[in-house]
């Protein structure tokens, strides 16, 4: 979330001072502005920030597989280029097909681009290999994105509740639980779950996660329409 990703832009850019090239720092600086960005008012300054160091990331670390990963995860949500972003994923994975955060990330990418049986596979595969991870929610998010567009909405809320077991204080998880809780007639449930989600991102609009997240329109209008439904604000 932005006051997160604040604490964390001071000290990743006194790392940078040190040194230039350090592609951890480049890639956790884009991934932080990508926060910012998208939680903290959509700033264009932000987004520049979040692609500038993202490339930065890519010349420096060529051989860093999370620095990799990272910069895929930006370069499509914020820059929208998706063939680079899954080249990126790709390379990162052959560099280290053990890599958490290029697992967890694509996972979610192709969750979001309508690909969920691929996405399954790679969250399943980065619980796995570390499965007391503490960035376990975002394979937990893919299985939920994967499994709701597939109709499995057991599995979907199953997925989205170990999201938020992992990481309460994130909407998302909470969102994707509302949805499909209402998709399994649990109305009451899915609109605690939207309150939760506006106490913890009181911007949170349909239209705003569309701009973020959107890769395929088939895949996220479903999710929209329930949210509509529960009451989440569409602006």
């Amino acid at each position: 979330m932005p006051q997160g990703a604040d604490t964390a832009i001071s000290i990743l850019k006194k790392a940078l001072e040190l040194d230039p090239g350090y592609a951890d720092a480049h890639a956790t600086l884009a991934w932080c502005f990508q926060f910012r960005f998208n939680r903290g008012g959509r700033h264009e300054e932000d987004r520049a920030a979040s692609i500038y160091h993202a490339r930065a990331a890519l010349t420096t670390g060529g051989d860093n597989a999370t620095a990799l990963a990272i910069a895929g995860a930006v370069i499509l949500f914020d820059d929208r280029d998706i063939a680079t972003a899954f080249d990126l994923f790709d390379r990162a994975l052959a560099l280290s097909n053990s890599n958490v955060f290029a697992l967890s990330l694509s996972a979610t990418a192709f969750a979001w681009r309508g690909m969920p049986e691929l996405a399954i596979e790679r969250a399943r595969h980065a619980l796995r290999i570390s499965p007391f991870d503490s960035l376990n929610y975002l394979p937990y998010i893919a299985l939920s994105i994967a499994n709701f567009q597939t109709g499995r909405f057991d599995e979907a809320r199953d997925g989205a509740r170990r999201a938020v077991e992992s990481n309460p204080d994130f909407s998302v998880p909470h969102a994707l639980l509302a949805a499909a809780l209402a998709q399994l007639g649990q109305a009451e449930e899915a609109r605690a779950e939207a309150l939760q989600v506006l106490a913890l991102e009181p911007a949170f609009s349909i239209r705003r996660y569309s701009a973020m997240v959107e890769l395929a329109p088939t895949v996220f209008r479903p999710f929209a329409d329930v949210w509509r439904e529960i009451g989440l604000p569409e602006e």
